[in-house]
């Protein structure tokens, strides 16, 4: 049996009420109905008058446990909106944290990798990180190409040689 203060089970328990009171309405009438009439008038009139009464009853209290449903559904429909709006809130809160993260991490991607090739620099070797007099930082062996080339830095396009070539000494590349 389902617990009185589980939603779900509130509202099984006022519809297997409302099964019995018409499993019982049924049983009363059919009753009713198989009964052979008495010889007397009066008695049967009494006795449709207590089913009457007694349908009264029933019906008072179909009413009652129909409105209790309604409001119940009522309630719950209302708990599972909010409850949605609030995950879709959620769900978009999430998406701009997501969204802010993915261009922290292509900005760092950035700050770490030579924008001629794209490739992670290193502190050694040919493709050890350098920069211009202009500030901008490549690898070395890709600046010195672009320079060979144009003569011009490939992001601002100032004027550039070999001798503005500076190497970079630091133990992480990472901001």
């Amino acid at each position: 049996m389902s617990s009185i203060t589980d939603p779900l089970g509130q509202l099984n328990s006022l519809v297997t009420t409302l099964n019995l009171l018409q499993g019982l309405e049924h049983l009363l009438l059919t009753v009713e109905e198989q009964e052979q009439p008495v010889g007397n008038l009066e008695g049967r009139v009494h006795r449709l008058e207590l089913i009457k009464t007694q349908m009264k009853c029933f019906n008072t209290e179909r009413i009652r446990i129909l409105e209790q449903l309604r409001q119940n559904v009522c309630y719950h429909v209302t708990v599972e909106q909010n409850n949605a709006f609030a995950m879709r809130q959620g769900f978009g809160e999430l998406r701009e944290g997501l969204n802010a993260l993915h261009q922290r991490m292509n900005s760092m991607s950035e700050d770490i990798t030579c924008s001629i090739c794209l490739a992670p620099w290193t502190s050694q070797g040919g493709h050890r990180v350098v920069s211009l007099k202009c500030g901008h930082l490549f690898g070395s062996s890709c600046i010195r190409t672009a320079i060979r080339r144009s003569h011009r830095c490939p992001v601002c396009r100032r004027r550039a040689q070999y001798s503005d070539v500076r190497r970079i000494f630091s133990r992480r590349f990472f901001p």
